[in-house]
Parts: C-alpha cells; structure tokens; sequence
C-alpha cells in the first residue's frame, strides 16, 4: 500500500469523521540487591545444572527425529505492524493513528534434508489490521505472505530450538470502510525469524514460532512481528 494511498484514505476518511520521574536508588539499597541476587544465584546454580542435565538426558533418547523427509504444519498465528502508524503520522494533519493486531492462519510444507537443515513453503494470511484516525476507522488490511525459508536446527532431540530465514512475496487488501475504496498490492518480501518443534513422538509434534516479515516497494509499510503455534507431521 503506496504512501499516496494512504495519504488520500486517510485525509478523506478524517474529513469525513470528526471526532474524536521516580528517585533514584540510593546506592546501598542497589548493593544490598546485587548481593541478595548473587547469594540466590549460588543457592540455584546446583539445582538448575541437575536440571539441565536430566533435559539432555531427555531430550537424546531414542527416538528418530532429525530423519530426513517430508513434513506439514499449521497453525494460529497473531501479528503487530511495527512501522505503519509511524509512517502514517507523518502525513500532515493526520494524529492518533492506532494499528489494530491481528490474527489469522500459518501453513508449511517442508523436508528435512540433514539433521540440522531443512527448506519449506512457508504461508501467513492475517485477517486484518484495522488502521483508525481520531478514533475514526479508516482503514481494513489483510496480508498474505509466502515465503520460501531455510531452517537451521540447533538441536536434534525431542526438542529441536531453530532458526530460519526467507524470501517471497507479501499481497495487501486494503479497504477503506466508508468509501468501499479497496486497493490491492503485491511485491518482494524477507522473513527472518526462529522457534522451536518439540516432538510428541516420531510422527506428531508441535510448534512454536515468531517472525519478522519485512516487505517492499508498494507494501513496504506494512512490515509485522507474527507470533505462531500449531501441530506438524513428519513423513
């Protein structure tokens, strides 16, 4: 979505609409803190490493996860812009732009072709981030994001922590709600993100994910944090 569409949306719809220190610390107390926060951290330590022993111990059992193949996944996913009400207040005599949250659906089919490595089609529709001015609705955005990413795993036991990164296209439907004014736009856009698929068993498993899709050219305001979790099959 353009800046000049987004600034004769929003001029119109606002036409239309109107409307609507603490004290430092003295030192001694931060000292006294530092000190209680090393005694609590030396009273730990022996419990938190026992416990991160028997994980690993947990977490390498038999079980084949790291096998080569194919798999599938999906899930819920909720999403944020990071830059859009900034660029949007930018517009001269446009103020209190608010940027809705929004959530929607994620799919991945992908194959594992070593232990730490794996390519997948990655989609991400989000149902709507709804832009408001004043208070006065003035904007419906839905986007759809397919990316093809690259996973690198940092384990390859039941639980398998990942990072991933990508590229593809993000497409933007914008509406304006008064107006019926609607406005489509597609182009280039990277994904960058990481999480973790922790193994039920050798078949099933589940995911957890975040992600920073970044787009550009005409959709290049509408760049958003997604936050996922959903199931996956191994094949």
């Amino acid at each position: 979505m353009s800046n000049r569409s987004i600034t004769k949306n929003t001029i119109n719809a606002t036409n239309r609409n109107e409307t609507k220190r603490s004290k430092p610390k003295k030192g001694s107390r931060g000292l006294g803190l530092g000190l209680m926060l090393i005694a609590a951290s030396a009273l730990l330590l022996p419990g938190l490493a026992s416990a991160g022993s028997r994980f690993n111990r947990g977490n390498y059992d038999s079980g084949d996860y790291e096998r080569p193949g194919l798999y599938v996944g999906g899930g819920l996913v909720g999403g944020f812009t990071t830059r859009l009400e900034g660029q949007l207040t930018e517009i001269s005599g446009v103020d209190n732009v608010e940027v809705d949250p929004s959530v929607g659906l994620a799919a991945r089919v992908g194959a594992r072709l070593t232990p730490h490595f794996a390519v997948e089609a990655h989609y991400e529709w989000m149902d709507d981030f709804e832009t408001s001015i004043s208070g006065v609705e003035v904007a419906e955005t839905r986007t759809s994001a397919l990316t093809a990413d690259v996973k690198g795993y940092l384990s390859t036991g039941r639980v398998q922590p990942y990072l991933m990164a990508g590229a593809g296209f993000l497409t933007a439907r914008s509406e304006d709600p008064v107006s019926a004014f609607r406005k489509t736009d597609t182009d280039f856009a990277a994904r960058f993100g990481g999480g973790i698929d922790f193994y039920l068993n050798e078949v099933v498993g589940l995911s957890f994910d975040t992600s920073y899709v970044v787009p550009t050219g005409d959709v290049r305001n509408l760049d958003y944090v997604s936050v996922g979790a959903g199931v996956f099959l191994r094949f």
